[in-house]
């Protein structure tokens, strides 16, 4: 049915008409609505539609634009408004002569389920016991975190992560135990992007699972320990540096424990050096804190020598000139460099 702009048409004298399927018309206002739709609605909106599932309800009714804003105290021009807005969430359709209630149970079972042609009967018995699986683990999470009421959009959440990251079912109640930890079940915003992480790192099962949280657990626990000992709170960027060290160096907390000891007695210790170092030794290949501690120490002792020769450089510039005047004298054995003269007696001359 063609749409039309109801902000600038206005509504004509429509027939409002119902547009249920007869099998799933058990009731005026669908719970789908009420859970998933509603609370994103204005109130001038719940209240257009609730008039026009009422209306519909026994039947094809005509109302006018005028009609429905008495009926509801609202102006007419918050009707347009409200009718609008109740087009944009696919609650209603608009046509030239009607107003059309969209089947939202119906709408709601296409988008789940879709029609297959024929298959195998290995693959039907397949499907058939990871979907009791997946069943069984959607009423435990329906039970255990919403007290037998979850709302639609959560079912059509989980469904997704089945589908998108290939999630074990256990996995699934793991990411709902994640969200309700934090307290942030008010929406699937947070566990998506718990979701989105777990499937970049590649986790599909319960074990791959516990191998991801044993490491993030690790790195947690690690900047923390930088943390402290740089004696600042970290910045997004340092943990970002952090998390350089342990994914790509390849670094457990004791080696970066031994570039951390670098710092002491820095006034401001900052990542910055800690991460110079690391990639230092990443760059020379040292992936123990053996070599690691060698590598320093050989340095160390190279710096040394560098700093005696420069020192004992320098003591022999000096000597070098002393011994040049010495060896000019040692011919006749006296002491024969020129006597200083005076620049009064360059200009006057010696007295006569």
């Amino acid at each position: 049915m063609r749409r039309h702009d109801v902000r600038k048409r206005g509504v004509p004298d429509l027939r409002i008409k119902e547009d249920h399927s007869i099998m799933f018309s058990d009731t005026p206002v669908p719970d789908l609505f009420i859970h998933d739709m509603m609370p994103k609605l204005s109130g001038n909106a719940v209240k257009c539609y609730l008039f026009l599932n009422s209306v519909s309800a026994y039947g094809s009714r005509d109302a006018t634009r005028s009609d429905i804003a008495d009926r509801l105290g609202i102006t007419e021009e918050a009707v347009d408004e409200s009718l609008l807005e109740l087009q944009r969430m696919h609650l209603i359709v608009v046509g030239d002569t009607d107003i059309s209630i969209t089947d939202l149970k119906m709408l709601e079972l296409q988008k789940r389920y879709r029609p297959i042609a024929s298959s195998l009967p290995s693959e039907i018995t397949q499907r058939e016991n990871l979907n009791e699986e997946r069943e069984r683990m959607v009423n435990l999470i329906k039970m255990t975190f919403f007290q037998g009421i979850m709302t639609f959009m959560w079912y059509d959440q989980i469904d997704r992560w089945f589908e998108a990251y290939g999630f074990e079912p256990e996995v699934i109640y793991a990411l709902f135990q994640e969200a309700a930890n934090n307290n942030r079940l008010d929406g699937p915003g947070y566990a998506n992007r718990i979701a989105e992480d777990w499937a970049a790192a590649g986790v599909k099962t319960y074990d791959q699972l516990s191998v991801y949280y044993a490491r993030f657990l690790e790195k947690n626990k690690i900047k923390a320990y930088v943390g402290k000992k740089l004696r600042r709170v970290l910045t997004e960027y340092d943990l970002k540096d952090i998390e350089m060290w342990i994914d790509e160096f390849g670094y457990d907390q004791e080696i970066i424990d031994e570039a951390l000891a670098k710092t002491r007695g820095a006034s401001k210790p900052s990542i910055r050096f800690v991460t110079a170092v690391l990639k230092d030794w990443h760059e020379g290949g040292l992936t123990t804190i053996e070599l690691v501690r060698d590598y320093e120490k050989n340095r160390e002792a190279e710096a040394g020598r560098a700093r005696r020769k420069q020192v004992l450089a320098r003591d022999n510039r000096g000597n070098f000139r002393e011994g040049e005047e010495r060896d000019a004298d040692s011919g006749t054995g006296y002491d024969t460099r020129m006597p200083r003269i005076d620049s009064d007696e360059l200009e006057g001359g010696p007295d006569s």
